[in-house]
């Protein structure tokens, strides 16, 4: 009797141990350096990545454009000179206000 206890204890520690580093083995998997849980969120990183140089392709694009404009459309050149720099074209006159001397529009009256 006692001859067959030992393969029969032997073979559930052995289905035992296999199971306990299976499980082992499957939770690393899971939440390991590499694991499945480290591959969502590479590939989260990875989505907002490439939507951020998809921003910034647009953004140089319409840099580029812009600058062409600047460099050779005589309206945007113009538009710049005025604004910004404050030019007027000969004859123009130019009217400046100072913005705490404004008197607020009256308000209708019914």
């Amino acid at each position: 009797m006692s001859a067959h206890k030992p393969p029969r204890f032997f073979r559930r520690l052995s289905l035992l141990m296999v199971g306990a580093v299976s499980s082992l083995a499957l939770i690393y998997a899971i939440i390991g350096n590499n694991g499945y849980l480290e591959l969502r969120r590479r590939e989260t990183v990875n989505r907002e990545l490439r939507a951020k140089a998809d921003r910034l392709r647009r953004e140089n694009s319409h840099l580029l454009h812009e600058i062409k404009a600047l460099k050779s459309d005589p309206k945007t050149i113009e538009k710049i000179a005025r604004e910004e720099l404050g030019m007027v074209k000969p004859g123009d006159v130019k009217i400046m206000t100072s913005p705490d001397r404004q008197v607020p529009a009256p308000a209708d009256r019914k």
